[in-house]
C-alpha cells in the first residue's frame, strides 16, 4: 500500500514497485539512495539480479550539465544515427538512461561496498546540490564516468510525459522527504523472465519489504490515465 510504502521508505527500508501490466508488467527492488548499504546492494544483485541503477531529477541534472545518454551520443557518435531510433521500443518512447559514475573514494567501483560506497556518496551530493551551491566541477572532483552505477534522470514533471521506474521511485523519495534519488533493480526470475507480480509480492511479504504499484503511486499523484 501506499501509505506504508512511505513509511518504509522514510526508515530506510526497502519497497517493490510493480509499474504496471501494460508497461513493462516488472517489479522493481527500491531504496532510498542515502540508506544504501553493501548489504543492500548484495539483496539487489542477488533477489533483484537486474541492472542496479541510481536515479536523480531532471531538474537536479541540469543543474549538474548531467545529460541523458541518448542526447551524448546523439552528438558525437560516430556511426550511422538510425541506431539511436527507438519508435520500436515496446514499453515506453524513450529511456531515461544517463552516463555511468565511480566514485573517486572506490577502487575497481563493482563490489558490493564500492557500489554502495558511490552511490551514498553520490545522495549526499544531491541532496547539497542547492544548499552548498555546487557544480558540474564539483560532481568533478567527487565522481568519474564511467563507473558502475548507472543514472537514470527522472522526467522533469513526473508523470505528466513518463510513467516509468525511474519517475515511480524518486517520486516516492519526494513524497517521503527524502533526497530525490532511489537505487533501484529489476527483479528477475530463474525461468529466463522477469519476476511475475504474484512472486514478487509473496517475496514483499515474506521479507517485510512494502509492496506498490504504479497505479496506487498515479492515484496519489493525480495523474493517472
Amino acid at each position: 500500500m501506499y501509505s506504508e510504502a512511505i513509511d518504509l521508505l522514510k526508515n530506510g527500508k526497502p519497497v517493490l514497485i510493480f509499474d504496471a501490466d501494460d508497461r513493462e508488467g516488472e517489479t522493481d527492488i527500491v531504496i532510498p539512495s542515502e540508506y544504501i548499504t553493501k548489504d543492500f546492494i548484495r539483496i539487489m544483485r542477488k533477489d533483484g539480479g537486474g541492472l542496479i541503477c541510481t536515479t536523480i531529477k531532471e531538474e537536479d541534472a541540469d543543474m549538474l550539465n548531467i545529460p541523458y545518454i541518448e542526447d551524448l551520443y546523439r552528438k558525437c557518435l560516430d556511426m550511422d544515427k538510425s541506431v539511436l531510433d527507438a519508435t520500436d521500443m515496446k514499453y515506453d518512447k524513450n529511456s531515461t538512461f544517463s552516463i555511468t559514475i565511480n566514485s573517486r573514494n572506490t577502487f575497481t567501483g563493482i563490489s558490493d561496498k564500492d557500489r554502495a560506497a558511490t552511490v551514498r556518496e553520490f545522495a549526499e551530493f544531491v541532496g547539497n546540490i542547492r544548499k552548498k551551491g555546487l557544480t558540474s566541477q564539483d560532481f568533478g572532483h567527487k565522481f568519474r564516468t564511467p563507473g558502475h552505477i548507472h543514472l537514470l534522470i527522472a522526467t522533469k514533471g513526473y508523470f505528466s510525459k513518463r510513467k516509468g521506474h525511474t519517475e515511480l521511485s524518486t517520486y516516492l523519495m519526494d513524497q517521503a522527504d527524502l533526497i530525490p534519488s532511489a537505487t533501484i533493480v529489476e527483479m528477475l526470475d530463474d525461468n529466463g523472465k522477469s519476476m511475475s507480480r504474484e512472486k514478487t509480492e509473496k517475496y514483499a511479504s515474506e521479507h517485510g519489504y512494502g509492496f506498490v504499484t504504479g497505479k496506487e503511486i498515479l492515484n496519489h499523484w493525480g495523474g493517472y490515465s
